[in-house]
């Protein structure tokens, strides 16, 4: 499976080295970035099958690794000790690396260094999660709703995957909120990033 996804990733950028286009250029690096984060991912959680539990602290420190080397972010974290289903822990890394593309392309000026902090605290039977950069902070029209970009559409669907609450606010910086209880996803398997439809 993840040296499918990571094919697909390569293929991807292949194509994008032949798109002109600055917009479809964009996506398809994008798109590549995803597909080689998952595959990633794949092979740290593959270990113990999908019924496993991970231990929060240092499966967050290999993705703050994974991050500072695809993004060129300096990642550093601050997490508690918690078991969390392996599914649900690979939804997280999904949303923690969708924040960390967001931060690296919009949150510092083009070239300059810039970090990013992931914080994971248990709180009872939940994990407060917090994503945060030190850079341009939000936008003024920014809205954390489906709509407002793929990158928020997934997160969103991660967010109800995991019956999760999201914030987002600025604190010299964007910062980003997501808590989960600790059981959450064993049994939520719907994978669908399709937004919400309201009435």
């Amino acid at each position: 499976m993840a040296n499918s996804l990571q094919l697909a990733a390569d293929l991807l950028l292949f194509e994008q080295a032949r798109v002109h286009d600055p917009v479809a250029n964009a996506a398809l690096a994008a798109a590549a970035a995803r597909l080689a984060a998952v595959g990633q991912l794949h092979r740290f959680l593959s270990v113990g099958g999908p019924s496993a539990t991970v231990d929060v602290r240092p499966f967050l420190t290999e993705l703050c690794g994974l991050i500072a080397g695809s993004t060129g972010l300096s990642c550093s974290l601050d997490a508690d000790a918690a078991d969390l289903p392996a599914e649900a822990a690979q939804q997280l890394a999904i949303a923690i690396n969708e924040l960390a593309m967001n931060a690296a392309k919009h949150a510092y000026r083009a070239g300059a260094p810039g970090g990013l902090h992931i914080e994971a605290r248990r709180m009872g039977a939940k994990l407060r999660l917090v994503v945060s950069d030190d850079g341009a902070g939000l936008a003024r029209d920014f809205t954390a709703q489906p709509g407002h970009g793929l990158g928020m559409s997934i997160l969103q669907a991660i967010v109800r995957q995991l019956d999760a609450t999201f914030e987002a606010d600025s604190d010299h910086g964007a910062r980003f909120t997501i808590t989960l209880p600790l059981t959450a996803a064993r049994a939520r398997p719907s994978r669908s990033f399709a937004p919400v439809n309201r009435p």
